[in-house]
């Protein structure tokens, strides 16, 4: 297996008969198609895999319960044995260890690693510079002639509480030691530095099943001698014409750490790298992409507001006023939020479908809702503006939300003044142009025109409510110092779903008060942003698919949450309740006035008079969103509305 690393799928290499069938020969090293465990430098350190070196690492196929230690009491015995009589480190011919998906756990890649330290590397496949006889790992799609998709859990890679308690991102989340992802038996794998064990995953179904037999196969060869230890059956690699797997997966240095036990190589050391000509030259790429919001209702003014529009937002009414030309500038906004990316251990399978793929059809189907049956007339003639934002960033220490809000909470700055230069984005029906900021980078500057932040609506996790027909409402009045609105939020949401015709409900989360302090934990999701930056001034609630924990095999930042997936059913007709509630609740929310005296009952009757038709799963529009999202990321639809003009 070789490839670059910036490829998805590599480059064969050129052989007139190419066949894995064939001894170890240059000439028949074939590229499979796979998709790579990446690195992830963050300000502690890093994790994920790749290569010590920019050299290859070689090893043969073997079945990774071969290369770990034996739970049978014989094996045991007769491994203590051989390493008590060796006079010093043994060698074994170096190895790659493949395994199933369902084993690919952060508990039995550490005993991989354990049982590879008791042993040096051998030269059979080259002179090994760094690094012990384990070369890599590949990681199998299991198959219906497999039991261990059906016999064991598919475990998240996540820690039980993800962003939380020993992650980089643990002092942004509110509740950070709360365990979400208990029911998924997550393990932290993707925590975890493997600095020195690359590793890919092989979904081609046959391509996997050649080599689970051929490792399989060359494990049970190392039984020559009576038992399937890596080193006591003696088979030598240059005797033995083994199939053998190739790496070429260098993503940065690692491994090294200062006096006070800190990494030396993270993500500052990386992206501030100079060449030897002292010319900036990152190392690695930042991560994140484009965020994107817009209000409900009239569009907002492209021209400038006036100076630090958005400062000062602390939950004072009356801040936030200016005198700009948009007659909406000074109305509090209700934020309707989620994530738009997700992550797997395998960067390029990272479907998402639960995670982040139901979060924003409900989002788009809630502004459809909302933007085809109230009259823009109506919508600016609410107390609060309507804002729908979806965040690129936030499964990485919520980067999307963090940056937008921080720039909305706190005012924006640009360097080349407050009206920065011209925007390279236009709506087609306006002859002027948005305004854009170099320096710091900001593409568009109307975010400057929007009001104070009233209160957060987010989406969370809807697709899969584990056969329910359960929402559940998080967060509330401890998210904004019990100021009101944050709990009458939550109020009406459940108020509102009295109405579901599809017999769906929605009910206050069970979660209650975690920490010593009182703190009550959120779901990992933009409203932790929002909590965190006002210092609790301002809050919301999270519409979520789960109560107190994440779904049972909800496949929670997992490579197999798809649509396809045996393991779980994404459920269309609750997408669609929910994308209704969140709608009747936007409305309520921005019914709401400067006084709070409008309660949750009046607010929801309202709604449902402007609202009174529900999403419908049926419908084409669902339809065509759900192709997009779950099935067909090229959809003619996409295309159509991914250009730069808006």
């Amino acid at each position: 297996l070789t490839s670059d690393p910036f490829s998805t799928y590599p480059t064969m290499t050129t052989n007139d008969n190419p066949t894995l069938n064939e001894p170890f020969n240059a000439a028949h090293f074939e590229s499979l198609p796979h998709a790579a465990c990446v690195s992830l430098f963050h300000r502690t350190g890093r994790t994920g895999c790749g290569t010590y070196s920019r050299d290859v690492m070689t090893g043969r196929l073997l079945d990774w319960t071969s290369v770990v230690d034996t739970n049978d009491a014989d094996g045991q015995a007769d491994q203590a044995n051989r390493r008590a009589s060796s006079t010093g480190t043994t060698k074994v011919p170096p190895y790659v260890a493949v395994m199933e998906e369902a084993y690919y756990t952060a508990e039995n890649i550490a005993q991989l690693v354990y049982f590879a330290s008791q042993y040096e590397a051998g030269d059979d496949y080259g002179t090994v510079e760094e690094g012990g006889p384990l070369r890599g790992v590949l990681v199998l799609a299991s198959s219906s002639n497999t039991t261990s998709s059906s016999n064991i859990q598919q475990s998240s890679p996540e820690p039980l509480s993800p962003q939380g308690d020993d992650t980089a991102s643990a002092s942004l989340t509110i509740g950070s030691s709360y365990e979400w992802n208990a029911n998924n038996a997550g393990d932290g794998l993707t925590n975890t530095d493997m600095y020195g064990l690359p590793t890919a995953y092989v979904a081609d179904s046959n391509t996997a099943d050649y080599l689970r037999g051929t490792a399989s196969e060359q494990s049970a060869a190392l039984g020559s001698s009576g038992t399937t230890s890596v080193s006591s059956g003696n088979v030598d690699a240059t005797v033995y014409p083994s199939i053998v797997s190739e790496f070429n997966y260098y993503m940065g240095p690692g491994g090294d750490v200062d006096a006070d036990g800190n990494a030396i190589y993270n993500s500052k050391k990386c992206l501030e790298w100079k060449d030897n000509d002292g010319e900036w030259s990152p190392r690695c790429a930042p991560l994140g992409g484009n965020s994107v919001w817009s209000v409900a209702g009239s569009p907002l003014s492209l021209g400038y507001a006036g100076e630090n529009a958005n400062a000062d937002n602390d939950g004072d009414e009356n801040e936030g006023e200016n005198d700009g030309d948009n007659n909406n500038n000074d109305r509090p906004v209700i934020l309707l939020s989620t994530s738009i990316d997700s992550t797997s251990m395998f960067h390029d399978l990272s479907p998402g479908a639960n995670n982040a793929a139901s979060n924003i059809l409900t989002l788009l189907l809630t502004a459809q809702l909302i933007g085809s049956t109230v009259t823009d007339e109506v919508l600016d003639g609410l107390y609060g503006q309507i804002a729908f934002s979806f965040f690129q960033g936030e499964s990485y220490g919520y980067i999307g939300s963090r940056r937008f809000l921080k720039d909305v909470l706190e005012g924006f700055e640009c360097t080349e003044g407050d009206e920065g230069v011209a925007s390279v984005y236009k709506r087609k029906d306006e002859a002027n142009v948005a305004r854009a900021c170099l320096h710091p980078l900001r593409a568009d500057l109307t975010f400057q025109n929007l009001g104070q932040v009233r209160g957060m609506i987010a989406v969370d996790q809807v697709g899969n409510l584990g056969g329910s027909k359960n929402l559940y409402v998080q967060g509330g009045d401890a998210t904004d110092g019990e100021n009101g609105f944050a709990g009458f939020l939550s109020e009406v949401m459940v108020e509102l779903s009295a109405n579901d015709d599809g017999g769906y409900t929605a009910q206050a989360s069970s979660v209650n008060n975690d920490d010593d302090d009182g703190t009550v934990p959120l779901p990992p999701t933009p409203l932790s942003s929002l909590v965190q930056l006002s210092s609790s001034a301002v809050g919301g609630v999270v519409l979520t698919g789960y109560d107190d924990a994440f779904v049972a095999n909800s496949l929670y930042h997992s490579h197999l949450d798809s649509a396809s997936s045996k393991f779980q059913t994404i459920d269309k007709d609750a997408i669609a309740s929910a994308a209704t509630l969140l709608a009747r609740s936007a409305i309520a929310a921005a019914y709401q006035n400067a006084d709070e005296d409008v309660d949750s009952a009046t607010a929801a009757a309202y709604a449902l008079e402007l609202l009174p038709d529900p999403v419908s799963s049926s419908s084409s529009t669902f339809g065509e969103l759900y192709n997009c999202l779950f099935e067909d990321g090229n959809c003619e639809t996409f295309l159509n509305y991914g250009a730069v003009e808006r």
